[in-house]
């Protein structure tokens, strides 16, 4: 018979309870669950994603697995830093400033500001090198979002990026644009599928997301103002706080702008759950430093029964 599960639900990149992104981290260090089991319990709590650590590796990192209510991913943002986050405060033996997750996208490392006040502190992820897809024409995208051409910003050009989930960035001009977008699923799966960026068609099998961004904001202190949407089960869904997509971002503003980029980025406005991640890297010729950093706040916690 199974044994009862650790499980915790947390807000990442958010400043206080209930804003951020919801997330469930297992504890599944015994190995219990299947893949299987895995994707159904994820469906049952039906956040954007759960996360499942598995193992304690001899080089101390720690094994995670994470899955949407569609699928397994190799790597999510607040994923990586609410299992960070877990693992520090429930499996780490003490107190540390950095510690690694191995993930199936590979090892991503984490650093952790505050080691003893970790409900205070910012949790950082150091995201894979990116790599740079296609490149849309503004009449293109215009049409598939609804949007007049004069809302998207021409002085950016509209490109997939990925460190490990693959985002389209497009950048609109004023906030009220995003504001306004109303997106159709089966348009946007029909665009996906015909430029072979769709999971079934994909070469990554992955489906690429829309990541719409602004430097218009509602706070004072943020300099992007973003929203994210994704296919999931065939329907559109908004993600309130996607540490994957502002690391795609932070990339796509080393390769299109100067060779340091500190950024702040406001995200989930629009659905009521004001998230605040903290982006920081470099660029050299061909290589990348990609840090997106934000906070954890505990939930809940309890048991689960397999």
């Amino acid at each position: 018979m199974k044994k009862k599960l650790p499980y915790f639900i947390v807000d990442v990149f958010a400043e206080q309870k209930y804003t951020g992104n919801q997330l469930a981290v297992f504890l599944d260090l015994d190995q219990q669950l299947s893949t299987t089991e895995m994707l159904a319990i994820t469906r049952e709590i039906n956040f954007a994603e759960s996360a499942f650590v598995r193992t304690v590796e001899e080089d101390g990192a720690f094994g995670v697995r994470i899955f949407t209510p569609e699928y397994e991913v190799p790597f999510a943002g607040h994923p990586s830093l609410g299992s960070s986050y877990i693992i520090a405060k429930h499996i780490a033996a003490s107190p540390s400033e950095n510690l690694v997750l191995r993930l199936k996208k590979g090892d991503i490392p984490i650093s952790i500001k505050h080691q003893a006040q970790l409900e205070q502190s910012r949790f950082t992820m150091q995201q894979a090198p990116p790599s740079f897809g296609p490149v849309f024409p503004l009449e293109t995208i215009s049409s598939l979002i609804g949007l007049p051409i004069e809302a998207l910003d021409s002085s950016k050009p509209i490109e997939e990026v990925s460190t490990g989930l693959p985002y389209l960035i497009v950048f609109l001009k004023e906030r009220r644009h995003i504001e306004m977008l109303s997106l159709n699923a089966a348009k946007i799966i029909s665009f996906l599928k015909q430029h072979k960026l769709y999971k079934d068609n994909s070469p990554t099998k992955l489906t690429t997301s829309l990541f719409f961004v602004t430097s218009e904001t509602v706070l004072d202190h943020t300099d992007y103002h973003a929203r994210m949407f994704a296919i999931e089960n065939g329907k559109l869904w908004e993600d309130a706080a996607t540490g994957s997509a502002n690391g795609c971002l932070l990339a796509y503003l080393l390769k299109h702008g100067s060779g340091v980029v500190s950024a702040v980025v406001e995200q989930g406005f629009e659905m009521g759950r004001k998230s605040i991640l903290y982006l920081n890297g470099k660029q050299s010729v061909d290589s990348y430093i990609l840090e997106v950093g934000g906070q954890v706040v505990p939930i809940a916690e309890g048991y689960w029964y397999p």
